[in-house]
């Protein structure tokens, strides 16, 4: 049933480096490919906020994947396209917070990594 929403492609990254250096600090993170995954992302709200002379633009953005997918918490997304290749979410996104496991589907909110 949700296999007909997945129409776009994330490849993942997830963080390899693992222990510390010799002052105890974890190492700087060491993304390596994962895996391409079916799934289906979209903004719900997107909004700019003004302090001075500064303006950033906040952006809430979800994503589905399949039941069983391997994508966790802190993984980041490289790019998203569409089934022929085609970039259509340019720039890094990271899952933020925990995976929610629905009934059909797994849904993350991510971030967009800047």
């Amino acid at each position: 049933m949700i296999a007909g929403r997945l129409t776009m492609r994330a490849a993942v990254e997830r963080d390899q480096a693992t222990g510390t250096d010799s002052w105890g600090n974890p190492l700087p993170p060491d993304f390596q490919p994962l895996a391409t995954l079916n799934c289906f992302v979209w903004s719900n709200q997107s909004r700019e906020i003004v302090d001075g002379e500064k303006s950033a633009m906040i952006e809430d953005m979800r994503a589905l994947f399949a039941l069983g997918a391997d994508i966790a918490e802190d993984d980041e997304i490289s790019s998203v396209t569409d089934r022929q290749g085609v970039e259509i979410i340019p720039g890094r996104l990271k899952v933020e917070g925990p995976v929610q496991r629905k009934h059909t589907h797994l849904e993350v909110a991510l971030k967009r990594i800047g």
